[in-house]
């Protein structure tokens, strides 16, 4: 049995598809295709890493099967890369909090990159524009967040990727690059934040040039064997 989540953005309107940036939003659809031919059911997961781990940065688990797999079945997910600025009422921040995205806001590293989050009228992110540094998204935390009660990162496809504790003007600056991890485990759902140092059969999938789809593997011995499908 195969499970298909999509990301991915629906059809846009005909006025939508008048727009070249709208167009240009919708990107390349991405799809991996996670079967289980290990000997137990696992919930399978997919988070993104930084290239450089920062300590006060944390990945979450983007996307999530919503039980366990069987056993000879699978699921598939399938995304774009198009970016949105996530918060969340989370208190303090740590592995095994759960970030239950609140507001998304969609953005992009070389247009409208910037936003502030702010408790005024009620929590939630402004309208992001451009400003610098280009490449980069930025959230700017007002001076009405109170420390060590919100939280806010980024995402991909309407899902929260990386996450950050909020406290009072503080400004998080995030260069995406995204980096795609596969995960076999329990008591994971999308949105929990992670200790990637402790994750078990995990393994990055990488997408060689020109191909867009891969099948991922969790095999016997709980390692990965990942090919273009």
């Amino acid at each position: 049995m195969t499970l298909e989540i999509s990301y991915a953005r629906q059809s846009l309107s005909h006025e939508l598809l008048a727009s070249q940036e709208a167009v240009a939003a919708q990107g390349t659809k991405y799809s991996m295709t996670l079967i289980n031919e290990a000997a137990q059911p696992w919930t399978f997961y997919v988070y993104q890493k930084m290239p450089q781990q920062v300590a006060d940065v944390f990945s979450m688990a983007w996307f999530c099967s919503p039980y366990e797999i069987r056993v000879g079945n699978r699921i598939r997910f399938t995304w774009e890369i198009d970016y949105n600025f996530v918060w969340s009422d989370t208190g303090q921040l740590m592995p095994g909090v759960d970030f239950y995205a609140s507001g998304e806001v969609d953005c992009s590293p070389a247009g409208n990159n910037t936003t502030e989050f702010s408790l005024t009228p009620g929590p939630g992110l402004s309208t992001p524009v451009k400003g610098p540094p280009t490449g980069s998204l930025v959230i700017k935390d007002a001076a009405d967040v109170p420390n060590n009660r919100y939280s806010v990162g980024i995402g991909m496809s309407g899902t929260g990727t990386y996450c950050v504790q909020a406290g009072t003007n503080l400004t998080h600056t995030f260069t995406p690059t995204p980096s795609y991890w596969l995960a076999a485990g329990t008591n994971v759902k999308i949105g929990t934040v992670l200790n990637i140092d402790t994750i078990a059969q995990t393994a990055e999938a990488k997408f060689p040039p020109a191909v867009y789809d891969l099948n991922c593997v969790l095999q016997a011995d709980n390692t990965w064997d990942i090919s273009p499908a």
